[in-house]
């Protein structure tokens, strides 16, 4: 098994409590609370772990072939892909991915569905081929994404939903019964890692794009912003109706609520009620007021 993500540790979890550890684990070498429970788990549990800056490369392949001897390679959250001398050691080769594929292929489903407004994602089991999440789906099930769904709580469904189809995949193995489906070809949406300037707020957007882009990047970096020369991330907004006289300006302080500020976009506004500014502390919208002094006409500062 190859993984490094909360995922990950909810399918490793899941495959010990039946009695399916793998033969090895193999870790990428970063340093994240998610990859320190991986090691600790493999520790307790007596499962060998395996860390190589290039998984492809020559000593690991022979140590799968001749020692792990494994029947199943299955990866969870990799970010290396795994060529085809790798894959050969065992019999199957199978992908876990975080959407519906073969709509957002890449390295951050999470982020991407949320951001552009889906109402659903999803578990994919695919078969590994040489293109990263092209293989041919095994199974699949949808999740639905709330209105008001963050990217921590749509991960926290994935997760469960993910480990659970465990059970199923391990059991069209063991009884030979796998059956596949081509994954449809044409233009959907894609799932890269989101460049810095994407995690920033464009004031120009409307409300509704500002408040999914919030919950994306929620509760990681928060939504980014530049007000009075500091960084703030954004965690929790609300959409509000806004006229104004016409010649306020996207970005502007329109209002000063109990719950927060009021900042016009495009079509309106929105209440900013959860922030953190630089990297001191988190605040509501009402005590940011408070304690950063904002008035109305303050600028707040994409990208």
């Amino acid at each position: 098994m190859f993984g490094m993500t909360q995922l990950a540790v909810k399918g490793l979890k899941h495959l010990i409590s039946i009695n399916e550890k793998p033969v090895g684990f193999v870790i990428v070498p970063i340093a994240n609370q998610d990859i320190e429970t991986l090691k600790q788990l493999c520790k307790e549990n007596s499962i060998p772990i395996y860390c190589f800056e290039h998984i492809n490369n020559h000593e690991f392949i022979t140590i799968v072939k001749n020692e792990l001897k494994p029947d199943l390679i299955l990866t969870y959250t990799f970010p290396q892909k795994l060529g085809e001398q790798l894959l050969s050691t065992a019999k199957l080769g199978i992908n876990m991915h975080p959407a519906l594929l073969p709509a957002y292929r890449g390295s951050n489903p999470y982020f991407w569905t949320i951001a552009n407004g889906e109402t659903k994602t999803g578990i994919t089991y695919h078969y590994l081929t040489s293109e990263f999440d092209a293989g041919d789906i095994i199974l699949q099930e949808e999740i639905p994404i709330q209105p008001r769904d963050t990217c921590g709580l749509v991960l926290h469904k994935q997760e469960t939903v993910a480990a659970n189809m465990l059970d199923k995949l391990l059991e069209l193995i063991k009884t030979n019964s796998i059956t596949s489906t081509p994954q449809p070809k044409g233009d959907f949406p894609k799932a890269p890692k989101p460049y810095l300037n994407e995690t920033f707020i464009h004031w120009e957007w409307p409300s509704k794009k500002i408040i999914d882009r919030i919950r994306a990047l929620n509760p990681f970096n928060g939504a980014l912003a530049q007000y009075k020369n500091q960084l703030v991330a954004i965690y929790e907004a609300s959409e509000t109706h806004f006229y104004g006289t016409g010649k306020e300006e996207n970005g502007e302080t329109v209002g000063l609520t109990p719950e927060g500020p009021m900042i016009k976009c495009s079509n309106g506004a929105i209440i900013i009620r959860i922030l953190a500014v630089g990297k001191k502390y988190l605040l509501s919208g009402g005590d940011f007021i408070e304690y950063e002094k904002v008035m109305i006409g303050d600028k707040f500062i994409a990208w």
